[in-house]
């Protein structure tokens, strides 16, 4: 009889060599394999629209971190044809406020970008003293990265994105690049200092770096935090860096 996922979860942290703790590493495969697994749930988006063009969407929001990510957006479109550089690696950011779970409202991603291999990225943009720890960011941009990478809505996102493709910028290296779904798709929290600082000094937040500094990346996906100042205009810079 197969191993349970238990068992195999065990014997995987058995043969784990050296001082690091165990709960980021099994943390990071608990999540993989859950992501994995509500991948293939059947819950179709049914609106009209997935990824939607916000081009010349009026985004003079009071909300803060939807300026910033909108702002971003925005700027990025301008100036580098949608290209988001972390570390020199650019993402191309496609669409915010993204639907994607059935007929629900207010579930809607943040930000989604691209890879250069074509896989599909979530962004979770927080600012400041947001109460929302950084682990629950990433469990909420598994949520509706999942939802956009199950068959049936990932189907239509590619279709979508052809006719996308023709109303938005399209920075270099990316022209023939569409989504893939064998590419390892991404769920990225994009914050400035103050948020990430802000949950080291939060009794709910401990440890929550040794996800990043421990935990061995999952094979499947990406869950990564990225570090993003905002300007006077209160907009996300174009430029971001990685935490480690």
């Amino acid at each position: 009889m197969p191993d349970t996922t238990f068992r195999s979860w065990m014997n995987g942290l058995r043969e784990d060599v050296g001082p690091r703790p165990e709960w980021p590493v099994l943390l990071s495969w608990m999540l993989e394999t859950e992501f994995e697994r509500q991948r293939q749930v059947d819950r179709p988006y049914s609106g009209s629209r997935i990824l939607i063009d916000r081009t010349r969407h009026e985004f003079n929001v009071k909300v803060p971190e939807k300026r910033a990510v909108y702002g971003l957006c925005h700027r990025c479109w301008q100036e580098t044809k949608g290209a988001l550089l972390i570390e020199g690696t650019p993402v191309w950011l496609l669409s915010y406020e993204v639907p994607n779970q059935a007929d629900e409202n207010g579930r809607r991603a943040d930000l989604v970008g691209l890879t250069q291999i074509g896989g599909l990225v979530v962004f979770e943009g927080k600012l400041g003293s947001n109460s929302c720890p950084p682990i629950s960011a990433v469990l909420e941009g598994l949520d509706y990265l999942s939802c956009l990478t199950s068959a049936g809505t990932f189907e239509r996102l590619i279709s979508e994105f052809r006719d996308l493709k023709q109303r938005i910028p399209v920075p270099a290296g990316f022209e023939g690049i569409e989504p893939n779904l064998a590419a390892p798709p991404a769920v990225i929290v994009l914050a400035d200092s103050e948020y990430f600082n802000y949950h080291d000094r939060s009794e709910r937040s401990p440890g929550w770096r040794d996800l990043i500094k421990h935990g061995r990346r999952p094979t499947s996906i990406s869950m990564r935090f990225a570090q993003a100042e905002s300007d006077i205009d209160g907009f996300f810079s174009r430029t971001a860096s990685w935490l480690t």
